[in-house]
């Protein structure tokens, strides 16, 4: 090979490593989310459900936050939304797929040791909070049931037979039905359903008397006249339901509620998290967004990322400390 031959050898070698650098980078740095490149934000439960309706409502504003990127909504149903939440854990952390997460539905998966979950909160990255939805206890519109006191008398009248929808065992609507079986000295028969869509179609066909849901999970059916909340779980009525009676004023002092953020696998790139929660923010402020969390029955409910996984270490100290109180002594 003469010298020049090695010269030109070398310098091309050099021109190549070079390029590769240079594709490196301009990969690195490429914007999320890329245009074109779909991103997978993944439910936990069937269409229809709460957490597909504010999974819905958030992409439809984010394709207009970022014109030109595909979000597509990818059903993961099925064991109390334990197989959707553990798909967003199990997923690449590339920045391409994220999640609904159901708080505190999460953590009692996770805590709860016959469901041998394989994530804890620890699993994923938390970008935002974006709802809230109050806990609510409903029955068919033509129930001899007219409010929460007639459903605990017939409870005490016929212990266990009484039939309530809900999640997955150890679930948040389960953890409210014990709830209010503790303070009233009663005992339900309780239902359990893969998600709170079957359970309110189980519901409207009379297979069950009841469900314990969310707000937002009722509020087409009470617009449709088929549903009745028979008691609220927040200190005050639902602006959504205002006529509907809260637990607390019939004297079982129950408060819970579901809130429903956004979360990546953990390891996903900083980028992509500050990005879709700098966008949850706006999303949240804006009239349109408001508009449409109204329009579904749901409360806005925003929080960073770092106050969401404040209140994520929250919900995880309160539930423990549930589950160690309900545990048989």
């Amino acid at each position: 090979m003469t010298c020049m031959s090695r010269r030109s050898f070398a310098a091309l070698g050099a021109s190549a490593l070079s390029m590769g650098l240079a594709a490196v980078s301009a990969q690195a740095q490429e914007a999320w989310p890329a245009k074109g490149k779909p991103v997978n934000v993944i439910v936990s439960a069937g269409a229809g459900s709460g957490q597909d309706v504010t999974a819905r409502i958030l992409t439809e504003q984010l394709q207009k936050e970022f014109p030109g990127s595909v979000f597509q909504i990818v059903n993961r149903p099925g064991a109390g939304t334990q197989i959707g939440t553990q798909a967003i854990a199990d997923a690449a952390p590339d920045g391409y797929t994220f999640g609904v997460i159901a708080l505190p539905t999460a953590v009692t998966l996770h805590l709860d040791p016959a469901r041998q979950a394989r994530f804890t909160g620890a699993s994923f990255e938390p970008a935002a909070n974006f709802i809230y939805d109050p806990g609510a206890l409903a029955v068919p519109a033509d129930s001899k049931y007219r409010n929460l006191a007639d459903l605990v008398a017939d409870a005490k009248a016929r212990p266990g037979a009484i039939t309530v929808g809900v999640t997955g065992p150890q679930g948040r609507e389960h953890l409210d039905v014990i709830a209010v079986e503790q303070i009233a000295g009663v005992k339900f028969n309780p239902v359990f359903h893969n998600d709170s869509g079957v359970a309110l179609n189980s519901m409207l066909g009379k297979n069950i008397a009841a469900m314990q849901g969310s707000v937002g999970d009722f509020l087409t059916q009470i617009q449709a006249g088929r549903v009745r909340l028979i008691a609220v779980f927040s200190e005050e009525p639902s602006k959504f339901a205002p006529t509907s009676p809260t637990a607390k004023s019939a004297g079982f002092h129950v408060i819970s509620g579901v809130s429903r953020g956004f979360a990546f696998p953990k390891g996903a790139p900083r980028d992509a998290v500050q990005k879709l929660e700098a966008a949850i923010a706006k999303i949240g402020a804006s009239p349109d967004g408001i508009a449409q969390v109204d329009k579904m029955g749901f409360e806005m409910k925003v929080m960073d990322s770092q106050t969401y996984a404040r209140y994520w270490a929250s919900e995880t100290v309160r539930i423990t400390d549930l589950f160690n109180k309900a545990a048989p002594k």
